[in-house]
């Protein structure tokens, strides 16, 4: 088998914790990784903002994977490789809709992030990602266009606000679960394995070489293309069926383990202690 010359990993639950934490046995194991001449590149739905603090305690201020692919780019000077943002139309069409629903909505753009009428829903998930909040009065007053926007439900089992926003929508954008309370939603054609395949074509990786680490809906896609696919143990069923590994919560540091097993099954490195918890698929 080809030896791992690029890792994709999820961010939220995957990399953190739940608390939203990085521990320091999952960065240390992605030093080793990188150490031993395998790049690591993020792919997250967050904003590059957002992201630059875990990317700039892993070294990882490279190429980054925000937006859930609809923005590819540098995280060190900030200059995009390739930024798709939802047209202005379709995503003022689904702040109405949410208003409509009943789901509290967040539109994520190129000066922060803005919501309708303050919510404490939209007040946590900003004060989450260190980001500034603006309220604004109307549907109407919403800046340009947003990378993404990300609906909030109080309750992760009521899924009839989200269930109404998917039949809305699904048609003619990319919607996606990243959590049981989140529901993200981009530009059509827009997914992390188009932004994986794009990565791994810019750093001379190629399927095989490929691995991608994921925990939710929103990493499905790069999952089944990635040759090599890592989860933890609270990623939801459907991913952890196609898994190779699967690792320990991301509260137990699952990444750091699942990034030990995969060097020592598939780097050309002196071999290191078996990873403790975790099972390989298959």
């Amino acid at each position: 088998m080809a030896p791992i010359t690029l890792l994709v990993s999820d961010v939220d639950r995957t990399l953190l914790t739940h608390d939203y934490v990085l521990r320091d046995d999952v960065a240390s194991a992605l030093a080793r990784l990188r150490a031993a001449g395998a790049q690591v590149v993020l792919a997250t739905a967050r904003s590059p903002e957002a992201v630059r603090p875990y990317a700039e305690r892993l070294g990882a201020t490279g190429l980054a994977i925000c937006f859930n692919g609809g923005w590819i780019g540098d995280l060190d000077t900030g200059e995009a490789h390739s930024s798709t943002p939802v047209p202005r139309d379709d995503a003022l069409a689904v702040m109405a809709a949410a208003q409509e629903i009943g789901v509290v909505a967040l539109w994520y753009g190129a000066g922060g992030v803005s919501t309708i009428g303050e919510h404490p829903l939209a007040v946590r998930e900003a004060k989450i990602t260190g980001e500034s909040l603006r309220v604004v009065d109307a549907v109407a007053d919403l800046p340009g266009e947003p990378g993404k926007i990300m609906c909030v439900r109080a309750d992760p089992d009521d899924d009839t606000g989200f269930a109404a926003m998917r039949l809305r929508f699904s048609d003619r954008l990319a919607v996606a679960g990243s959590h049981p309370r989140l529901l993200e939603i981009g530009p059509q054609g827009v997914s992390k394995r188009a932004a994986v395949e794009w990565v791994a074509r810019h750093v001379g990786a190629d399927q095989a070489s490929t691995a991608a680490a994921g925990d939710a809906e929103n990493d499905l896609d790069m999952l089944h293309w990635a040759g090599t696919r890592l989860t933890v143990e609270n990623g939801i069923d459907e991913v952890k069926r196609i898994a190779d590994f699967v690792a320990p919560s991301c509260d137990a540091g699952g990444l750091a383990v699942a990034v030990d097993w995969l060097m020592r099954e598939r780097m050309p490195i002196e071999p290191i202690s078996t990873p403790q918890g975790g099972r390989r698929n298959g």
